[in-house]
Parts: C-alpha cells; sequence; structure tokens
C-alpha cells in the first residue's frame, strides 16, 4: 500500500461567536483544542493513513519563533539578541494528537526549518543569516528529539530552499535531524528541480515534493539516483478546488512510472491552510479514494 498523508496546516474554522460569548461570561474556552481535535477528526474521516496536528495552533513561522528568547514577534519575527529555546512548542499537541488517533494511523510531526526560520526573521543582532539559522537549528533540535518519543515520522518543512538554497543546508537540516530515529522527512516545496541532486545527498528516509504544481520535476527526478522515498504531492495547494478521482488517479501513476510504489507517499502539495474547509476535506478523500481505486481496495 501507498501510504498518504498531509503536509502540514489544515484549515478549521470555528465559531467565533462562540468564544466571544464564552470570554465576556467568564466561562473557559479552549479554541486551540477543539481546531486541533477537528482538524484530528477531518484528517481521520478522510482515510489519511499519517495526519498531523493541522498546525492549527497558529502560523508555521510563529508557532515555534515565539518560543525563542531572543525574538519578538511584529510584522515578522524580530531578532534582537542572541536567540535560545525557551519552550518546546508542538509537543503537547502531538500527546493530544497521539490520545485521539484510532490504532492503526500514524502521525508525523512538523518542525519549520532553520532557514525559513531565519529568512522570515528580521535580523537584529547576528553577523549573518547563515549564524542566525544555525541558532535556530540547535533550539529545533530540542523539539525534534522531544517529537521523536511520540510520533512515527518527523518532517521539516524548507520553503526557502527552493528560491535560495544555501550551500549550508544539508548541515543545517542535519543539525535539527540529529537526535531523530524514527523516519525522518523533508518537504521543500516549489520548484526544486535546480536543487534536488543535491537534496538527494540529505540524511533522510523521505524528500517530499510539489509535483501536482511541478510536474517538469519527473524529468530531474528521473535522472538522478537516489536512495530516499519520495513524497509525491497529488493535490494542489495553491488552487481552490478539489481535484477529481480521476485527475488524482493520473498523476499517481505518472509517479508509478518513475518509481515502485515501495518507495511512494502521496500528499497535497504543501499545507492547506489557506484552502476553503470543505474543498481542502474533499482534496484529502478524492485523494485516497484514488489512491485506492488505483491499488485495487476500493
Amino acid at each position: 500500500m501507498i501510504p498518504t498523508t498531509v503536509i502540514g496546516s489544515y484549515p478549521i474554522r470555528l465559531d467565533g461567536v462562540k468564544y466571544a460569548k464564552a470570554y465576556h461570561e467568564g466561562a473557559k474556552a479552549d479554541a486551540v483544542g477543539e481546531s486541533l481535535s477537528k482538524a484530528v477528526e477531518e484528517q481521520v474521516a478522510a482515510g489519511l493513513d499519517i495526519i498531523s496536528d493541522g498546525q492549527t495552533r497558529g502560523d508555521f513561522i510563529n508557532i515555534f519563533a515565539r518560543n525563542f528568547s531572543g525574538v519578538v514577534i511584529q510584522t515578522r519575527p524580530t531578532v534582537l539578541k542572541e536567540i535560545e529555546y525557551s519552550r518546546l512548542s508542538t509537543i503537547d499537541d502531538q500527546r493530544k494528537v497521539r490520545e485521539l488517533v484510532p490504532e492503526g494511523v500514524e502521525v508525523k510531526g512538523i518542525i519549520t526549518g532553520p532557514y525559513t526560520m531565519a529568512k522570515s526573521s528580521v535580523n537584529r543582532y547576528y553577523d549573518s543569516i547563515e549564524d542566525l539559522a544555525f541558532s535556530y537549528a540547535r533550539g529545533l533540535a530540542k523539539e525534534a528529539e522531544e517529537l521523536d518519543g511520540i510520533v512515527d515520522y518527523v518532517q521539516v518543512d524548507e520553503p526557502f530552499y527552493s528560491v535560495d538554497y544555501p550551500e549550508y543546508g544539508r548541515k543545517l537540516t542535519e543539525t535539527v535531524l540529529k537526535g531523530v530515529k524514527k523516519p525522518r522527512m523533508l518537504h521543500v516545496c516549489g520548484d526544486v528541480s535546480e536543487i534536488f541532486k543535491e537534496l538527494a545527498g540529505f540524511k533522510v528516509e523521505v524528500l517530499e515534493h510539489e509535483f501536482a504544481a511541478n510536474p517538469q520535476l519527473w524529468e530531474t527526478v528521473k535522472d538522478v539516483k537516489f536512495k530516499q522515498k519520495l513524497g509525491v504531492g497529488v493535490v494542489r495547494s495553491d488552487l481552490n478546488r478539489a481535484e477529481t478521482v480521476e485527475e488524482i488517479e493520473e498523476r499517481m501513476n505518472v509517479a508509478l512510472e518513475h518509481m515502485d510504489a515501495s518507495r511512494l507517499f502521496f500528499s497535497p502539495d504543501c499545507g492547506l491552510r489557506n484552502l476553503d474547509p470543505q474543498v481542502a476535506y474533499k482534496k484529502l478523500e478524492n485523494m485516497v479514494s484514488a489512491r485506492d481505486r488505483l491499488t485495487g481496495r476500493s
């Protein structure tokens, strides 16, 4: 079976009136807990094999940036002094996910990569982006090591690699993942044609990329020898329309023309946060249906 999964974020819309009323009445209301539970419930209902926490606590930068001392959250995270990871960011959420998922469903923990963190920050202290990125990496390594004891996969997201790949990228990612024993995943969205050969040298078990929006990637992949498994984006994250089962199955068939089924994962191209909730759910449901039809499970 080819596993189906998500890349990260999942859109949850809560009843704002309900929470405003609870606030004014002095009642307890756990918006983060409810959104996490809904994200898990919908991913499981869609039939995914590997789910995430939906990253419902906030955007993928500030989830981590706010827990570094030396960083002030303004329009962008602003680094004012030497940073240190003062508090873990997603561990409690992942423990909750573990309590919620039924037997047989796996969980991935997701960490925003240090290069993306550095490039998304206003740097007013470090001499270079490289110095800031490695400081982020050393802190995020603590998150990764803690996640390793809870989840089934640990994923690092580095979207900036596709637009501005640094020569120290491999060392940076491996700094984050050095204490991880579970399967390690690296997700880089965008067109990675120019850097795929570099990424193939990373010490990770799975490379995940945006193939639905960038089908030309197959022309690069077929010419590179690599040992990792491949996470193939088969639904677009930038399209607010659910592709049909047939459309998705066609993309899956292309993947199988290039890779053995035992080396594949199927997923959306990227996170789904910016989509309408019903569209995001239908994309996942149709992706699972396409995989099942392709492999004779339906």
